[in-house]
C-alpha cells in the first residue's frame, strides 16, 4: 500500500490511517449541509438563486476559501498534546484522534437530526481539548500526579480559540442588529424589510446583495471551517509519523 511505503506503517496501522482520514472526509461533509446551509438560506428563500445553483455556487466559494491560508489549520493542530502524541504508543494515539473524530460527527449528526442549532466549529474544539485533556491524563507516568500531566495540554491556545468562539456570536449580534437599524435609518422604501411576496423575485440590486452575501459568507465559510478539516489531517498524519515530517527537509517552517 501507498501508505506503508511512506510512512513505513504496518497493514493494520495503515489501514487506521485510511479510516481516520474517511473520517475527517465525513467530518466535512456533514460540516457541509450542517453549517453551510446558512450561505445559501436567505437566497433560496428570497428566490435570489434557484436552489440547485445555490448549493453549487457557495460549494465552489467554500472551496475557493481553503486555500486562502493556513493559519486556523495551524491553530487546529495546536489544541492537541502533540509532543505526548510523539512519546506514547501509536495506538493510543489512535484511539484518541477517532474519539475527537467520531464524537464531533455524532454530536453534529445529531443536532442536524432534531434541529437543534449547533456551531460545527465549538463541537470539534470542544471535541480536540476533551480529547487531548483525557488522552494526558490516561497516558501519564504513573508517579506523575493527574494535575501535572493535564499541563501538558496547551490550555493557553485552548482559551485564546475558546475566547473567539465566545465572542463572535456577540460580535455578530451587536453587529447585525446596528446594521438593521443603520439601514431602516437610511432605506426610504420599507418594503425591502417584509418577507418576500409568493411567486416573485426581489428587485435586482437586492438580489445582487443577497448573492454577494451568499458568496462572501461560503468563502469565509471555507477559509475558516475548510481549515480545520486540513488541520485534523495534518493531526493525523502527525500522530501516525511524526519523524517523517520532524525529518522532512522540504517543510517550510517560515510559512508555518
Amino acid at each position: 500500500m501507498l501508505v506503508n511505503f511512506i510512512f513505513g506503517l504496518d497493514s493494520t496501522h495503515a489501514i487506521f490511517l485510511l479510516v481516520c482520514l474517511a473520517a475527517v472526509c465525513l467530518f466535512e461533509f456533514i460540516n457541509g449541509f450542517h453549517d453551510t446551509a446558512n450561505a445559501v438560506a436567505t437566497v433560496i428563500y428570497t428566490r435570489s438563486l434557484k436552489p440547485r445553483f445555490a448549493v453549487v455556487w457557495s460549494g465552489i466559494w467554500n472551496f475557493v476559501g481553503v486555500f486562502v491560508g493556513i493559519g486556523v489549520a495551524m491553530k487546529i493542530i495546536k489544541l492537541l498534546p502533540l509532543g505526548a502524541m510523539a512519546d506514547e504508543h501509536l495506538g493510543e494515539s489512535i484511539a484518541m484522534v477517532l474519539a475527537v473524530l467520531l464524537s464531533a460527527i455524532f454530536w453534529n449528526l445529531f443536532t442536524w437530526y432534531y434541529g437543534i442549532p449547533c456551531s460545527s466549529s465549538h463541537t470539534m474544539i470542544g471535541a480536540l481539548v476533551g480529547g487531548g485533556f483525557f488522552f494526558a491524563i490516561l497516558t501519564k507516568d504513573p508517579q506523575k500526579p493527574w494535575h501535572q500531566a493535564a499541563k501538558d495540554v496547551p490550555w493557553d491556545k485552548a482559551l485564546e480559540v475558546g475566547e473567539g468562539l465566545l465572542l463572535a456570536p456577540a460580535l455578530g449580534f451587536a453587529t447585525a442588529i446596528l446594521m438593521m437599524l443603520l439601514m431602516r435609518w437610511m432605506i426610504k422604501n420599507k418594503s425591502i424589510f417584509k418577507a418576500p411576496e409568493e411567486g416573485k423575485e426581489p428587485p435586482f440590486w437586492i438580489r445582487a446583495v443577497l448573492i454577494g452575501t451568499c458568496t462572501g459568507v461560503s468563502f469565509a465559510h471555507g477559509s475558516n471551517d475548510g481549515q480545520k478539516g486540513v488541520g485534523l489531517m495534518l493531526v493525523i498524519l502527525m500522530g501516525f509519523s511524526p519523524v517523517f515530517f520532524a525529518l522532512n527537509p522540504d517543510v517550510d517552517l517560515a510559512r508555518t
